[in-house]
Order: C-alpha cells, then sequence, then structure tokens
C-alpha cells in the first residue's frame, strides 16, 4: 500500500457524509473549523503482515471534530458520529467505501477526547481505523 493513497481515500469516504458536510483534511492540519475529520498519520506500520510482501498492516487514527465541548449540540452531533450505522456513521461511511487504495478497512473502536485548537476546546472522537493491503 502506498500510506498517502490510504490516508487520502479516507478522507475521500468521509467526504460522503453530507448532513452536515464535513470539511476533510486527510493529513494534521493546524487549523480545524468544525464539523471537520481529520486521518493522521499512524503510529506505527507493519509491513509483511503477510509472507513475501503479501500484505501490509497499519491502524491509522481518523478524528471527526465537532464543536466546543461544553455545547449540548456538540455532543448530539458526536454521538450521530459514532452510530454504528447511518447518514453520518463513521464505521459504516469507511467500511463501506470502495477504493483501490487499500483491501479492508475496519473501524477498532474509538475515544472520545478534548482538543484545544486555536485556544478553543473541542469535543472529538478518534477512531483506530485497521487499514490491510497488498505490499508494495
Amino acid at each position: 500500500m502506498i500510506l498517502w493513497d490510504v490516508m487520502a481515500a479516507l478522507g475521500d469516504a468521509l467526504k460522503t457524509i453530507s448532513d452536515p458536510p464535513l470539511r476533510v483534511y486527510p493529513y494534521t492540519e493546524a487549523r480545524i473549523t468544525p464539523p471537520a475529520g481529520m486521518v493522521t498519520l499512524p503510529r506505527t506500520f507493519a509491513y509483511d503482515a503477510t509472507f513475501g510482501r503479501g500484505s501490509d498492516d497499519f491502524t491509522v487514527p481518523v478524528i471527526i471534530f465537532v464543536g466546543r465541548v461544553d455545547a449540548e449540540s456538540s455532543h448530539r452531533a458526536l454521538c450521530a458520529y459514532v452510530d454504528g450505522a447511518g447518514p453520518r456513521s463513521v464505521k459504516e461511511t469507511i467500511e463501506q467505501h470502495e477504493t483501490t487504495a487499500y483491501d479492508i478497512a475496519h473501524v477498532l473502536d474509538v475515544q472520545f477526547l478534548v482538543m484545544t485548537v486555536a485556544s478553543v476546546d473541542l469535543l472529538t472522537a478518534t477512531f483506530r481505523v485497521r487499514v490491510v493491503g497488498r505490499g508494495q
């Protein structure tokens, strides 16, 4: 797999969430305007998950930013992105996205965090997405 292509494909999947549309960054960005999704670099990248460059395997963090941490609307919005199915479900959106950049993308779990962006505390959810594909 080509890491940049994988990150772009995951970003393309997030762009299909349309109500409301996410501002999508298929890379780490310093300035965020919610609602937004960001695909970040994996912590590790495991080569040769199967013999002879058969496949590579890594986990990519995908972060959803919804708004101020102290707003009820932020909590409601984040819940829709975390749902296992539905029009805003990050899990369903990523797992059903078709691409040639990888063979499988599976959302493992989600962690809720508060991140400060431009001096504003934003409510976020970080999804760990396991990606498996042919070794290059």
